[in-house]
């Protein structure tokens, strides 16, 4: 699997794997208001904090430094998010954004993050081996199963610990999204387990009735 190949089934902002007609609809239109995009956004980020920096700290040989990195961008990227969230559902906490331009700083936060993670992925594709690179995109396909669907810019989700944040947000997002009929959830969890389907066919010759049953990781 090459750097391209990587970087669809592991872009938080331009990854297509996974993605069908009515995922992407329910995301960015057919009556949406923006809010089912950014859980797919927070589920991808939660997600590849969770499987992919850990990899890349061990693997890189700037790894933490380049992890640290993406934190950072990552965490800028989850409070804007966070208050365009709030600005769309009508709280009035919004209207005190700190920023000058919240539209604007939101795209300025995307363009800075999304590059940053393309080089990390690309420089993962370079140093795993093609059963490595698999199997960390597989991770990352079930972390994205169970992640935290809404934007949480002060949790952390490394380490012990922040496995144990990561179902617990996932977990009450779950229930939140119900509760608000937000189909944030239906659309992260399609994508991922479309996404691994795929995944088990590509390693089974293209037979999609051959491939192993999905389920999330248990980290």
């Amino acid at each position: 699997m090459d750097s391209a190949a990587a970087l669809t089934e592991l872009s938080t902002i331009t990854r297509s794997a996974g993605v069908t007609d009515w995922t992407d609809e329910t995301a960015m239109g057919a009556g949406e208001d923006g809010r089912v995009e950014i859980g797919r956004y927070a589920a991808r980020l939660a997600a590849f904090e969770r499987a992919v920096l850990p990899v890349a700290k061990r693997r890189l040989d700037d790894g933490g430094t380049r992890a640290e990195q993406l934190l950072e961008g990552g965490e800028q990227l989850n409070t804007v998010l966070y208050w365009l969230d709030r600005h769309l559902t009508g709280d009035p906490r919004a209207r005190t954004w700190p920023g000058d331009d919240l539209d604007q700083d939101v795209k300025a936060a995307i363009d800075t993050y999304d590059e940053l993670e393309q080089k990390l992925i690309t420089e993962l594709a370079g140093a795993l081996d093609e059963a490595d690179l698999t199997e960390l995109i597989r991770s990352y396909h079930q972390a994205e199963q169970v992640a935290p669907t809404r934007p949480h810019p002060n949790l952390g989700y490394g380490g012990a610990l922040g496995g144990l944040t990561f179902r617990l947000a996932g977990l009450i997002d779950d229930v939140r999204d119900g509760t608000e009929s937000r189909p944030a959830g239906p659309v992260a969890g399609e994508e991922a387990a479309q996404a691994l389907r795929a995944l088990d066919a590509d390693g089974d010759g293209g037979d999609p009735a051959a491939g192993s049953k999905s389920r999330p990781a248990g980290s």
